[in-house]
């Protein structure tokens, strides 16, 4: 079977444009490695999404497949590994198969860089953050730390500066404040402690302290929750030498969202774009799939006109 259109990955980006691609009655399916609904499945709570309002993140998951299984859109439980995305017919191998397709639309999604520290992955969604933006909330009132250095750390500090009592930011090295002076840090609640490396996430059920090093010495924060913030890793190393990346791993693609070879898409977290969000993914995944049913549409008239 030769697919109109194949999704790789199901998260929110993947299921939004599966759902739109099967509205359009195309042949389409979604390989996913993990689980429908990606990285929802492991937040503990939503409650930015319209409509969802604070949602257990595998409850929302649950709902996103609930309305894909509605239309009997399929799903493939395989890991795609190498892909010929040149010439009509794309092809995709898997751990299992080698599926075909005139279209394909990447939704890889992206992971959090963890800091790697004792006691991280212990307190992931009781304490440990890695978006401000998604749990900034629940921390309302509250102190809590940023550890990073870039324009991310920054902006999260600022962000949660406005919910929590008081915001920490841990730099490894000084901060780039991208036009803002660290004068208006300080006026925002924001203590920003150079040169400190995070070592150790301390609690006994949720996140009470964050210990660090500076100058040598060990030191530590009191406080109710820590935001990572040292950047994202994209999901796209099996595709480089297949599609344009740019020096982060993210799949180059347009305005309209067509990556580099012609029939290829992307959405979502695995693309190069500025907002990572539930919302902004099923947005992508909209925008993909009807240009790919634009594409599938343009390639058929093109047929038909040389008969």
């Amino acid at each position: 079977m030769i697919y109109d259109i194949l999704i790789i990955g199901g998260g929110p980006a993947g299921i939004s444009a599966g759902i739109y691609a099967k509205r359009a009655n195309k042949s389409v399916a979604i390989l996913e490695k993990f689980a429908v609904g990606g990285e929802v499945n492991l937040l503990d709570k939503v409650d930015n999404y319209l409509g969802f309002h604070s949602m257990d993140g595998q409850e929302l998951a649950k709902a996103f497949k609930a309305h894909a299984k509605a239309l009997e859109l399929d799903f493939i439980y395989e890991e795609a590994r190498d892909f010929n995305l040149d010439g009509e017919i794309k092809k995709v191998v898997t751990n299992k198969h080698t599926y075909e397709a005139k279209a394909v639309i990447f939704a890889l999604g992206a992971n959090p860089r963890e800091l790697g520290i004792e006691g991280e992955e212990r307190f992931v969604g009781r304490g440990i953050s890695y978006c401000a933006v998604c749990d900034g909330n629940l921390f309302k009132g509250k102190t809590c730390a940023v550890v990073g250095s870039g324009d991310s750390a920054v902006s999260d500090a600022v962000y949660l500066s406005d919910l929590c009592k008081k915001v920490y930011v841990l730099s490894r090295e000084n901060m780039k404040l991208f036009g803002r002076s660290e004068q208006e840090l300080d006026k925002k609640n924001i203590t920003a402690i150079k040169g400190a490396e995070a070592n150790k996430v301390v609690g006994q059920d949720k996140v009470t302290a964050l210990e660090y090093i500076k100058d040598g010495k060990r030191k530590s924060i009191k406080l109710d929750g820590v935001f990572v913030a040292i950047g994202r890793r994209p999901q796209t190393e099996n595709l480089v030498g297949k599609l344009e990346l740019d020096g982060k791993g993210y799949i180059v693609c347009d305005e309209r969202l067509h990556a580099s070879k012609e029939g290829v898409f992307a959405c979502g977290d695995a693309r190069n774009g500025l907002v990572k969000q539930i919302a902004t993914a099923v947005s992508d995944g909209a925008v993909a799939s009807m240009e790919a049913i634009k594409y599938l549409a343009i390639m058929n008239a093109k047929k038909s006109s040389k008969k």
